[in-house]
């Protein structure tokens, strides 16, 4: 039986590459994987797939984050040329320097966009727009668009944004899914991580994920010193750039209902999420448009309430607005944002009905959109 090979290329890989790689295997199809990390939970990688391990994603710092994005790039290519250089590949921007990697190898190839780059990078104020270096990078995206398969992307404001590189008939916009399965209510009495970290009676409101430029958590330690009540606990769990600045201004500030932990284990994640009774999602102006976390279809699995802090022209304002599962401010809304915490708080009615929400719009972001992705691949292969 005559096979084809599919690599797979994402430097941090969780449920979403998993799901698309399972989706993928079988049925005259070889899948492999290039990644720095892996990370199974309850629905494990297939056995058929192979693994193939590069430096993994550094977010401690921007110097070791682009370490470890150039150091990957170069694994990642050595791997092409001399082990894959007749396989389909199947390029995830993670690092982002992955698309480049069209230009040194003659795989035919699809990709997914999870961040659009390099325009993070100019609006975060990392680099100018009129650099030398971001110009070679927009007529490289453009270069390797052209000749791609399929361009996934995550939401329509994205679609909108990669026009600058090549046209919106060419781009099918994939959501994000949950991981259901995974992510779900768990009453508190029953759940050990409240018990181990003495949320019992605690107002829970959690951010977990990265710590990063993209993300405006300057606004956490604000809000925890508006929010005088007691009963309130910001968990704050993650790692990244930001994580010692956001330590020492608890510090600074004596916030003591704030709690600081890293990335906790696999087997840990389910319950941290569920300890929580509200869930902020945050990104930065200059983010708005160029990503969606995927963490918030996992919040909404666990039934939580969204606290978004975003754009009013964000895909995160479009979601909220759409399922009625919680509410988004810019960033300056503040007392805003302090007025319905404290209704949240006080009205069990109002947050039941954000939980139902959140439960029901998960429904409308499951695995299938694996399939999707997996479908479109394997129809490209078959007619090069």
């Amino acid at each position: 039986m005559d096979f084809k090979q599919i690599v797979i290329i994402n430097q941090d890989s969780g449920y979403l590459m998993i799901d698309i790689a399972n989706a993928i295997a079988g049925e005259k199809f070889n899948v492999s994987l290039i990644t720095g990390r892996l990370v199974q939970r309850d629905k494990p990688l297939s056995e058929s797939v192979n693994v193939n391990r590069v430096i993994k994603y550094n977010r401690d710092n921007k110097v070791l984050r682009l370490y470890s994005w150039v150091m990957a790039f170069f694994q990642i290519l050595f791997l092409i040329k001399f082990k894959y250089s007749r396989s389909y590949l199947f390029i995830v921007t993670n690092p982002p320097i992955s698309t480049f990697l069209p230009l040194f190898c003659r795989n035919s190839f699809s990709v997914m966009i999870f961040d659009v780059y390099p325009d993070a990078l100019t609006e975060m104020g990392f680099a100018r727009s009129r650099s030398i270096f971001i110009r070679i990078w927009k007529h490289i995206n453009k270069r390797v668009y052209f000749r791609a398969d399929n361009i996934f992307t995550l939401s329509e404001n994205m679609s909108l944004r990669l026009q600058e590189y090549t046209n919106r008939e060419r781009i099918t916009v994939i959501p994000v899914w949950s991981n259901k399965m995974f992510f779900e209510p768990i009453v508190k009495s029953l759940n050990p991580f409240v018990f181990e970290h003495g949320l019992k009676d605690k107002f829970v409101i959690l951010y977990s994920g990265n710590l990063g430029a993209t993300h405006n958590i300057e606004i956490i330690p604000d809000l925890a010193s508006a929010i005088k009540d007691p009963r309130v606990m910001f968990l704050i769990i993650g790692d990244g750039d930001k994580r010692k600045w956001l330590q020492d201004i608890i510090i600074k500030k004596g916030l003591t209902n704030c709690l600081i932990l890293p990335l906790q284990p696999v087997e840990k994640m389910r319950f941290s999420f569920a300890s929580a009774d509200l869930s902020i999602v945050s990104l930065s102006n200059s983010a708005t448009n160029l990503s969606v976390p995927s963490k918030t279809f996992n919040y909404m699995s666990a039934g939580l309430p969204l606290l978004c802090i975003a754009s009013h022209d964000s895909e995160l304002f479009h979601l909220v607005s759409k399922y009625k599962n919680g509410m988004c401010f810019e960033p300056d809304e503040m007392e805003e944002m302090v007025s319905f915490i404290e209704d949240l708080l006080d009205n069990e009615g109002i947050r039941e009905r954000y939980r139902a929400n959140s439960l029901k719009a998960s429904l409308d972001f499951t695995e299938d959109n694996a399939e999707i992705i997996a479908q479109a691949v394997k129809k490209s292969i078959h007619l090069s």
